[in-house]
């Protein structure tokens, strides 16, 4: 009683078993190729004639197929071009079928059949065409690596085959693979002779499985290989993306060789204006001597001082020329705690002094107007009464002055200054345009040019995108990288200092090296107003850090123009000082301010593979 059951359930599985390869047996495919072979003949001028034979048996009606061929390849950075040149499409006959080629990526894609007719059954499908610049050269031979079948089909392929004939060079060796994409299976069979090889496939193609050959020629034959011009116009013809990705940098380079470099005196002594004034542009490669400059260059203020180095007007300068303007005796500089519900906080204070300043330039008194106007000297009187509560006489004083616009804390400042530093800026340039310092403002030439070189850059990749798209060839585009950093040093550099600025940038130069040194300290020690006087300039030239270090050292008190600040403190109190200015200045609210070639590169022997070589591609019906 228990064994039927068991022999019932063993005999439909049986059955299942049974009946499933069955099934699979009788599942049709909606076509498959029978065969697929190749004719191969390579010409004198080394170029290929291909006739290849394919038999479909269609199961379902169908108009016929798609076989697209690869014919652009990339290298080791090098686009090789096939030059594909169709002759035919025909049946067994040589009845001539209908067909549409078009371009897809690196391929051409030929459409075969009528739209208008369907068929089925058995159909035989012969093309014909012709590739150039597939024969490499190698040291010890020349090469045909060719990639029968491809990989990219959506069926089977049964059997192929391929036949190679040399008329012009002797055969040395042979080599195939068949099997997986990119694998180093020998699924094949080869034989040759001096002028012809044979090839078959003993697997099934197709749907990811490729079929390869190698053929080595003689060095020695009657092959005519293009000449060094011809190889050379096809390289540029096939790898014109590389001329693209120079053009933004050749033509920024080209226009800072011509219009950005600074000019300068003959002469080389930068102290002076030569009474001969022949003026060169500055030599590329110059190595110049360092002068050796330790007190402030007259006539020029820090902010221009800084604005020289760089080329532009940054925060620093500005905060240079607040504290120049302080040295002068327009302001005073004090250095006040606020209390808090833990600890302290430091806060500086803007003392305005009764000082004319029609000595001043239209920046400074710009810059002095706006740092005590009515809406930063208002936005203090809360701030004052926070911070001299419980002190009457400080706190009746210090609002005295902020009604009279006179007094300004730098915490108030914050989200109100930065409206004026653009103006700021405008003025500078400006004065330093009638001092003959800069050809031309710097900020309108930098933007001019940083303007074109943003337009080339983005028509480039637009281009070159394209090029990459038909030649799988990144190299061109990952050299149009590594080129725009140049470049946009270049564009950045085009504002030009005159002879005259350029005298006056060597003169700071070196004034930065030896204070930033302390090579002062030989000459200047005993000059004791040189702190007051350089703290302006080594806040604009970035070396503050360094310089009241060395004084803290030295025992050096503040400058008199800085207030509330202790000689052992002087490092953390100035550099505080600095910094917090800097961010206060310009912070504001919201913080404005697939057709892919198969062929891997290399030769077919010692690094040949499924998939390697020239050819390849796929095949659909429709």
């Amino acid at each position: 009683m228990i064994k039927r059951p068991f022999l019932a359930i063993l005999l439909c599985l049986t059955i299942v078993f049974l009946i499933r390869p069955s099934q699979s047996v009788f599942a049709q495919v909606d076509y498959e190729i029978t065969d697929f072979s190749n004719k191969i003949t390579l010409q004198e001028d080394t170029s290929l004639l291909v006739e290849e034979t394919i038999i479909v048996d269609f199961h379902v009606s169908r108009h016929g197929i798609y076989r697209i061929i690869p014919v652009t390849y990339s290298y080791k950075g090098k686009t090789i071009r096939a030059d594909f040149k169709l002759v035919k499409i025909t049946d067994e006959s040589g009845s001539p079928y209908k067909y549409d080629k078009s371009r897809i990526g690196q391929s051409v894609q030929l459409k075969i059949g009528d739209p208008d007719i369907t068929i089925s059954g058995e159909h035989t499908y012969v093309l014909t065409y012709k590739v150039n610049d597939v024969v490499q050269r190698y040291d010890t031979h020349d090469e045909i690596y060719w990639n029968v079948t491809g990989h990219e089909w959506d069926t089977d392929i049964i059997t192929s085959s391929v036949r190679v004939n040399s008329p012009f060079a002797k055969i040395e060796k042979v080599d195939c693979f068949a099997g997986s994409f990119g694998s180093t299976q020998r699924e094949c069979n080869s034989s040759f002779s001096e002028k012809e090889a044979d090839f078959s496939s003993s697997t099934i193609l197709g749907d990811g499985r490729d079929f390869t050959i190698v053929v080595a020629l003689n060095k020695e034959s009657d092959l005519v290989f293009p000449g060094k011009a011809e190889n050379l116009l096809d390289f540029m013809f096939d790898n014109w993306g590389y001329l693209v990705s120079i053009i933004p940098f050749a033509v920024v380079s080209y226009f800072w060789f011509k219009k950005g470099r600074d000019k300068k005196y003959a002469s080389d002594n930068v102290y002076y204006e030569p009474d001969v004034k022949k003026i060169i542009d500055r030599p590329v490669f110059a190595r110049e001597y360092l002068p050796m400059v330790y007190a402030p260059i007259q006539g020029y203020s820090p902010s221009e001082i800084g604005t020289v180095v760089d080329e532009k007007v940054d925060i620093h300068d500005i905060v240079a020329e607040i504290t120049e303007l302080a040295r002068l005796g327009f302001l005073k500089i004090e250095k006040i705690e606020k209390k808090k519900l833990i600890g302290k906080v430091d806060d500086f204070a803007f003392i305005k002094l009764e000082k004319d300043t029609k000595g001043l330039a239209e920046y400074q008194t710009y810059l002095l107007e706006k740092l005590f106007d009515e809406d930063t000297t208002a936005s203090s009187i809360k701030e004052i009464e926070k911070v001299y509560r419980g002190d009457e006489k400080k706190l009746k004083e210090n609002l005295k002055l902020a009604s009279e616009d006179k007094y300004v804390l730098l915490s108030s400042l914050k989200n109100n200054f930065y409206k004026h530093l653009d103006e700021f800026k405008k003025k500078l340039y400006e004065s330093l345009e009638i001092e003959r310092v800069f050809d031309g403002k710097p900020d309108k030439v930098k933007q001019k040019w940083v303007g074109i070189f943003i337009i080339l850059e983005m028509t480039s990749v637009i281009i070159l995108f394209n090029f990459v798209s038909i030649t799988a060839n990144f190299f061109p585009l990952i050299f149009f990288g590594l080129l725009s950093i140049p470049s946009v040093i270049f564009a950045i550099s085009m504002p030009r200092r005159t002879a005259k600025g350029y005298s006056l940038f060597r003169q700071i130069k070196g004034l930065t090296f030896y204070l930033g040194k302390g090579k002062w300290r030989e000459e200047i020690a005993e000059k004791h107003l040189f702190f007051g006087e350089m703290l302006p300039l080594a806040i604009a030239l970035g070396i503050v850090d360094k310089l009241v270090k060395e004084m803290e050292v030295l025992g050096v008190a503040a400058p008199q123009y800085f207030g509330g600040v202790a000689t052992g403190a002087i490092y953390h109190d100035l550099t505080r000082f600095e910094s917090s200015t800097a961010s206060t200045f310009v912070s504001a609210p919201g913080g404005k301010w697939s057709g892919s070639s198969s062929w891997s590169g290399g030769s077919g022997f010692g690094g040949g593979s499924s998939g390697g070589g020239f050819g390849g591609g796929g095949v659909g019906s429709w």
